[in-house]
């Protein structure tokens, strides 16, 4: 409700995902409820930049009005992963069209228009991981997942005020991720602390 409520202010939202992150909350409240506990993300609702493919129906947009509707058959494997590891995917989280590929200076690039800091509405969020750096930082997602060619991971945590960890390049695996340079390609976490990080890492590398 609150990411329902509050995203579309930054322009962070591109999907909620309602309906599979009630589902995985409702696994996860009662398996740790029989003390079959996954972990420290067990529960923990988390956002994915939309250029992670999702299954369910769920689009991935890329950031791109032509693939608005765009959706594919299963998870990308960094999505596997959380899900393995018990968190709650709750939102496709906003990027600047195909990952940046026209450069990081374009805030209005994004199908839901310039992400906005959570410190300064008149600030942009960032590129190209704009949604996942301003979701975290105003406290709609505990976690998010970004990627980086450039400076798509620690653009938005500078302009967010959150840590991102841009890991060594083939760290995580990239399958199922739009791909802007096969030979730069990063896929890392957001998130309120460095320490936060290395627990997402942990589960995705």
């Amino acid at each position: 409700d609150r990411l329902e409520e509050r995203a579309p202010h930054y322009n962070a939202l591109v999907t909620l995902t309602r309906a599979r992150a009630l589902k995985q909350a409702k696994k996860a409240e009662h398996d740790i409820a029989l003390s079959k506990y996954r972990g420290p993300l067990h529960g923990i609702p988390w956002g994915a930049k939309d250029l992670l493919a999702t299954s369910g129906g769920i689009p991935t947009s890329w950031g791109a009005k032509p693939f608005k509707e765009q959706a594919f058959q299963y998870d990308a494997t960094v999505v596997k992963k959380l899900d393995q590891a018990g968190a709650v995917l709750s939102a496709k989280l906003a990027m600047i069209e195909l990952a940046g590929g026209m450069g990081y200076r374009q805030p209005n690039a994004s199908l839901t228009g310039p992400c906005k800091s959570p410190w300064d509405k008149n600030t942009w969020a960032g590129g190209s991981s704009s949604g996942s750096g301003s979701a975290v930082g105003t406290g709609l997602v505990s976690f998010a997942i970004g990627s980086e060619t450039w400076g798509s991971i620690l653009s938005p945590a500078n302009n967010c005020g959150v840590s991102g960890l841009r890991p060594t390049f083939g760290r995580v695996s990239r399958y199922g991720a739009m791909a802007l340079s096969w030979s730069l390609d990063k896929i890392g976490p957001l998130c309120l602390s460095a320490d936060d990080c290395g627990i997402v890492l942990n589960e995705i590398a």
